[in-house]
C-alpha cells in the first residue's frame, strides 16, 4: 500500500505498507492493525468507509472493483489518498 499525503503521518511517516491481502477490504484491516491511529480515520463508527477516503488498486478506482471486495493480487499496489475537496 502506499500511502499519499496526511495518511503517511497517521501512520508514523510510513509511504509504503506491504501486506498480505485477498481483498481490499483484508488490505485496509491489516494497515489499520499495523497502524492503529488509521483505523478511526479509515471507518466511521459503524465500520463504514469515510466518504472521504479515495483508494486506487493500481490504477483503478476501487469503487468500480468492487470498494471494499475488489480482489487483489500479488504486486498490487493500493494507493490511499485523502480526497480534496474545495471550489
Amino acid at each position: 500500500m502506499l500511502l499519499h499525503g496526511a495518511w503517511r503521518s497517521f501512520a508514523g511517516g510510513a509511504k509504503e505498507v506491504t501486506l498480505e491481502a485477498s481483498t481490499l477490504r483484508e488490505a485496509l484491516d491489516a494497515l489499520a492493525e499495523r497502524h492503529p491511529s488509521l483505523k478511526e480515520r479509515l471507518r466511521d463508527e459503524h465500520g463504514k468507509l469515510r466518504p472521504h477516503l479515495a483508494l486506487f488498486v493500481n490504477d483503478e478506482d476501487a469503487r468500480l472493483l468492487g470498494w471494499e471486495n475488489a480482489r487483489l493480487r500479488e504486486g498490487d499496489i493500493v494507493h490511499v489518498i485523502p480526497a480534496l475537496s474545495g471550489g
